[in-house]
């Protein structure tokens, strides 16, 4: 035994000796650069010249040694045993063929079991397949020295074989249908950590019960995220979850009652259907929405409260809780949908013709009566709930009554209707197909002089009264602020006009197939309704009178005449979808009290071919009293044509956008393919949003307010004319793709605060000079700079955490000054790809120019070495070189010579004042 010990002891000794004793600084045969890629679990190192074999030597922690010839430059350490070990590597065939080995590199080989993983963003791990791992499943908190932070799409999906699973917390992400089908697991932790749960992530584990309790970070269940986990017997919801979507606890019929989060907001379809054993439910008082069928089946509950929060209730939302015998609602509910108590006892067991839950009416019991009894404090008519009586002609609702619901009185034989002058909503085909309906009142009514005298109605829907053939005359009340699409198509006020433009009292509706090309509203009209023109090819001028409020949503949907709309000063708000497609439309000036521009308002609007420009330079401002404009608002003004025979551009439309101060955000492709735009002057835009000015080809500059603060995806992608960007010291983020291709973008000023730049924010500016990337930047994406073949210099600061793959890849001319003293860990291996010059160990200035460097083994990194360094930049100096005095006026050392200087000498910038004559 001690002569063992004796010969362990001689091992060990005679290892560090010759360890000790090798120094690649002194000899040029021992390997240098080793390092282990994680991601491969592969050892390389730097080839030596003229070597024609290696010996990588391993011991393990149990002093066991092995010694592995090789001819290549690196060795896979997948074989080796959970344990950890000591490498390095030598030159030579067997040890007594060489004299030394390299530095020794430390090896941990984890333990894994059987799990399959993938890497994601180039830093951490997602568990992407079960492998071979099987029964019990623990997942590590970390996979090949990164975090594993993610159970991928469909990883266990259908395994029936895994039985337990833990989590660690560095978990954040559970991907759709992770879990789906696993018909055997029976317990999962879900870690502190996790914030996002995907579609269907465990539905249909019918083994998983007991309790789950989901974490603070969860702020929404998706679609079916615990469908048909018929074992769970509780659920303790995180306090932040707001939305439990469709199905995600359909079928869980162990559970046996529920108290909802305080921040849930929205229920949605289906979400607890057919969780029969649910005997209470505990709803918070933020609840708004409980969605179709959300509850239909739980049998087991008697009782219910909502609170004052809730204004929807969907279709069937409660249908067949069958013991359901008392229901209180808040005063909150605006809409009641189809068969909502349908088959409970509070519906079945009324004591009344009218069934009522609180203050709503929502069926008859017996359709046949003739007569209808609304009590006064009736608060609403829930959808269906007089569809296809034919029975009852005349109808008069109180004055509390606010809300008419969908089909509510459709397809039924009314003649005469009186309604209260609390209402505020019709809504979608109230009175669809009431053929024999005459008379409306739409408030309290002055008999004497045949006038409205009161309403609060503020909108009716689509197809109110579509098909109600004899109803002639109406009065809209001033309060009405939208009526819907085809509101009154195909009755005695469509069938019987005679103007084009068919109007209910003070409102254009419709139009029919008189309408001329030219079309002056009358005086006093108020609104046009949803929908109004919609696809009118005829309609190619419309003058709209000042008193006019309100055009609505679609209302000149498509009118592809359409050439000139003057708009009252008085209008506050243009709808969504209001000029779409009217691609004939030249865009002037917009009316000064103008508060919003609604979603694709005017998509497409002047980019038909025989589209002429008034003049060299159209302006259209957008008020400062603007507050939103929306997703593709503008998209695809103007038009622009390549001439075929001379080659030039032919451009007409609006050549510049002047945004007022008012505006705080730029909807996504809201100025997308806008092909005539040249200038932007944005006033107090906080943020722009994804695509806002995606490939917008002309464009030549924009100026950008004090006040922005990000840039989102694509915002300025292939805006191939743009020649300078300079953004505000507020601007935090530049969104992926920001400035994808734009070819001839030469300086961009990027602030004093930014944060991040996104992937491929800035690849293939080949014109590209001129970029300050300021002390703050954190992050640097995948691609940022690719093919920014201009580029000479650029300064990587300090704060600059990560940088993605091939971020300056075919910047051929690119050096970077770095402050860090080498590449963190966190960077992407693949982050300088192209081996761009790196001069690291940079000092800089507040004003962002390089002041010294101190000189270390590895202050410039440059795999060609006959490339030359390019000179860091400073804004009106001209860069001399480099000196040991930190006064210096003169130069002494070139950018080239750094590395052979003494190492730990500090070397200072000499610069000179630029001269432009």
């Amino acid at each position: 035994m001690k002569i063992l010990r004796l010969l362990t002891c001689c091992l060990a000794f005679l290892t560090l000796l010759m360890l000790g004793s090798c120094s690649p600084n002194n000899n040029p045969d021992i390997p240098t650069g080793i390092e282990i890629e994680y991601e491969t679990l592969t050892l390389r190192w730097n080839e030596v010249e003229g070597a024609k074999t290696y010996v990588v030597r391993i011991m393990s922690d149990k002093n066991e040694s092995t010694e592995i010839k090789l001819s290549k430059n690196y060795y896979s350490l997948e074989s080796l045993l959970p344990g950890e070990y000591r490498l390095t590597v030598g030159v030579g065939g067997s040890s007594a063929d060489h004299t030394s080995f390299s530095e020794s590199i430390m090896f941990d080989r984890e333990e894994e079991n059987g799990l399959e993983y993938r890497l994601i963003n180039g830093t951490e791990y997602e568990v992407s397949d079960k492998g071979m791992a099987s029964g019990i499943i623990n997942v590590p908190a970390t996979y090949r020295k990164k975090p594993v932070t993610a159970i991928g799409e469909n990883a266990f999906f259908g395994d029936s074989d895994i039985t337990e699973v833990h989590l660690p917390d560095s978990i954040r992400t559970i991907g759709a249908f992770a879990f789906a089908n696993c018909s055997y697991l029976e317990k999962i932790n879900l870690p502190n950590g996790l914030s996002k749960i995907g579609e269907s992530s465990f539905s249909g584990c019918r083994e998983l019960g007991g309790v789950i309790s989901l974490p603070v970070g969860i702020t929404e269940l998706p679609k079916g995220a615990f469908a048909y986990c018929s074992s769970i017997e509780e659920i303790r919801f995180g306090e932040n979850v707001s939305i439990i979507g469709e199905s995600a606890f359909t079928d869980c019929y162990g559970l046996k009652a529920l108290t909802l989060p305080s921040s849930l907001k929205s229920i949605g379809s289906f979400a607890f259907a057919a969780c029969a054993d649910v005997s209470q439910i505990s709803f918070p008082s933020e609840i708004e929405y409980i969605g179709d069928f959300a509850f239909s089946k739980v049998m087991s509950l008697c009782s219910l409260v909502l609170p004052n929060s809730v204004k929807s209730i969907g279709k069937g939302a409660f249908y067949h809780c069958s013991e359901l015998s008392s229901v209180e609602l808040g005063n909150g509910v605006e809409k009641i949908g189809d068969s909502a108590f349908l088959e409970t006892k509070v519906y079945n067991n009324s004591a009344t013709n009218e069934i009522y839950i609180g203050d709503w009416l929502v069926a008859l019991k017996d359709i046949t009566a003739l007569s209808l009894s609304i009590k006064d404090g009736t608060v609403g008519i829930a959808d269906n709930a007089l569809y296809g009586n034919q029975y009852i002609t005349s109808i008069e609702l109180p004055d509390s009554v606010k809300y008419i619901g969908s089909n509510s009185f459709a397809v039924s034989n009314i003649i005469s209707i009186v309604i209260g002058s609390g209402i505020k909503h019709i809504s979608d085909q109230a009175f669809l197909y009431c053929e024999s309906l005459i008379d409306v009142v739409l408030g309290s009514y002055d008999y004497a002089d045949m006038s409205l005298k009161e309403s609060s109605l503020e909108s009716i829907g689509n197809y109110a009264f579509m098909n109600c053939k004899q109803l002639a005359r109406i009065q809209i009340p001033e309060t009405v602020k939208d009526i819907g699409a085809y509101a009154f198509r195909n009755t005695d006020i469509f069938n019987s006009s005679l103007t084009g433009a068919v109007y209910a009292d003070n409102w254009i509706v419709d139009f029919n197939k008189t309408i001329t090309e030219n079309v002056v509203v009358d005086k006093g009209t108020v609104g046009i309704a949803r929908y109004a023109f919609y696809n009118c090819s005829d309609l190619k001028n419309i003058h709209i009178d000042n008193s006019v409020k309100y055009i609505c949503k679609g209302a000149f949907y498509n009118c592809s005449a359409l050439e000139k709309v003057i708009f009252p000063d008085t209008l506050r708000r243009i709808d969504d979808y209001a000029f779409y497609s009217c691609i004939s439309l030249k865009l002037t000036s917009l009316p000064p009290m103008l508060r919003e521009i609604g979603r694709s308002a005017f998509y497409m609007c002047g980019s038909a071919d025989n589209y002429i420009s008034d003049s060299d330079e159209d302006v259209l401002e957008i008020p400062s009293g603007v507050t939103y404009i929306g997703d593709f608002a503008f998209f695809g003004c103007g038009y622009r044509r390549a001439d075929s025979i001379s080659g030039k551009t032919e451009t007409a439309g609006i050549d510049c956008i002047v945004i007022g101060e008012g505006v705080e955000y730029i909807g996504k492709r809201a100025f997308s393919n806008f092909a005539s735009l040249k200038t932007v002057i944005i006033g107090g835009v906080e943020a722009i949003g994804d695509k806002a000015f995606y490939e917008c080809g002309h464009l030549q500059s924009i100026t950008i307010s004090d006040s922005l603060s990000s840039i989102g995806d694509k915002a300025f992608y292939r805006c191939g004319e743009l020649i300078a960007a300079y953004f505000p010291d507020t601007l935090l983020e530049i969104g992926d793709y920001a400035f994808y291709k734009c070819e001839k973008l030469q300086t961009v000023d990027l602030g004093k605060g930014l944060l991040s730049i996104g992937e491929y924010a800035f690849f293939s500016n080949t014109f590209l000079e001129d970029v300050n990337i300021p002390d703050t930047v954190v992050s640097i994406g995948s691609q940022a700079f690719r093919n920014c073949s201009s580029l000479d210099s650029l300064i990587i600061p300090e704060k600059t955490e990560y940088i993605g793959e091939h971020a300056f890849y075919f910047c051929d001319s690119l050096t970077l000054y770095s402050e860090h003293k080498t590449a963190p860990s966190e960077w992407s291996k693949e982050w300088n790809s192209s081996f761009v010059s790196v001069v690291w160990g940079c000092e800089t200035a507040e004003d962002g120019y390089v002041t010294s460097v101190t000189v270390s083994d590895n202050s410039v990194s440059n795999k060609f070495m006959d490339t030359v360094l390019s000179a860091p930049k400073r804004e009106g100096y001209v860069f001399l070189g480099l000196s040991v005095n930190k006064d210096s006026k003169t130069a002494d050392i070139d950018l080239d010579r750094v590395s052979e200087i003494e190492k730990g000498t500090r070397l200072y910038t000499v610069w000179d004042i630029d001269i432009i004559e």
